[in-house]
């Protein structure tokens, strides 16, 4: 995204406390890849939408994204997020999760500038089901377990519900027939199920380039894809590793079980997810080359770990 993008996005964090600026800035200081509002840029463009008419809802997907980090930290007690304290460590946390309230507000307030009720519906059961994700990790969190299905589930409602949401509000917008649309909203969330699993395989196979505090995900007591992959094929690692009390020894205890093959096994996931997202775009009739990028672009963040 150009420098107008981000100039736009800090007026909207400005109000009349200090807490909103500060962490605001802090926040979009940190960088980021910004994928959100690319893909619904693209796709806007890919349909013939305006940037006028487009972009409310890239800053809206971007906003929606922001403050679930500022959520998810305090929730998760992370300390560290792109290779710099989180807002929460350095402001606190109920800073922190107030501007993430704000954020949210802003992003509701910013998609009521588009004359779109269908829209302004589907943001909000999109911050819903996100909420529920969140809540649904929760539950889970620091018990191991080798379920695949409340994994998936779990990143389905966290991350790519709002891939979907960057999928389906232009084609709304461009007015594209059920099929389309239907075919468009999946390769949204094909997208986003891929780069979740994509992101988790990165946590426990780090490298010195990485702007990722590595092996978090094991001292929260996540059961992301590799580690059910390990939990399924050696039941007796799971009832181990569940007797451990310190996160520190629980991640000494794992490591050797993250092997090549468990995470080129997680990488085949992932591929079969970005698959269904270049088959879902093939079948919207959408002739970008950037888009149809993306899935190669989110697999080729492995190559040379493993």
């Amino acid at each position: 995204m150009d420098a107008s993008f981000e100039k736009n996005l800090q007026k909207i964090f400005q109000s009349s406390t200090r807490y909103t600026t500060q962490i605001g800035e802090y926040i979009l200081g940190s960088g980021g890849k910004r994928l959100r509002p690319k893909l619904v840029m693209l796709i806007g463009r890919a349909l013939g939408i305006s940037d006028e008419k487009i972009m409310p809802v890239a800053y809206t997907v971007e906003l929606m994204h922001t403050a679930s980090l500022l959520h998810d930290d305090v929730v998760d007690g992370t300390a560290i997020r792109r290779a710099r304290p989180t807002a929460n460590q350095v402001f606190g946390d109920k800073p922190a999760l107030l501007v993430g309230d704000f954020i949210s507000a802003s992003a509701i307030e910013t998609m009521c500038g588009i004359d779109s009720l269908d829209l302004i519906r589907a943001m909000v059961q999109t911050i819903r089901k996100m909420a529920e994700g969140e809540l649904k990790e929760l539950e889970y969190a620091q018990t191991f377990h080798d379920r695949l299905d409340v994994y998936l589930d779990i990143i389905y409602l966290k991350t790519a519900t709002l891939f979907e949401y960057c999928a389906y509000a232009p084609g709304v917008l461009a007015g594209l027939s059920d099929g389309a649309l239907d075919a468009l909203v999946t390769y949204g969330r094909a997208v986003g199920m891929g780069f979740q699993i994509v992101d988790d395989i990165i946590n426990l196979a780090p490298s010195q380039d990485d702007n990722k505090d590595p092996f978090n995900d094991i001292l929260e007591g996540k059961s992301t894809l590799p580690l059910v992959i390990i939990f399924q094929e050696n039941p007796q690692v799971l009832d181990s590793v569940s007797r451990l009390t310190e996160p520190e020894k629980k991640v000494q205890f794992l490591a050797p079980y993250i092997t090549s093959q468990v995470l080129q096994e997680s990488r085949d996931i992932a591929r079969d997810h970005l698959e269904r997202a270049r088959d879902a775009l093939r079948r919207t009739g959408i002739l970008m080359p950037e888009l149809e990028q993306i899935p190669d672009s989110i697999l080729a963040q492995l190559e040379r770990r493993f």
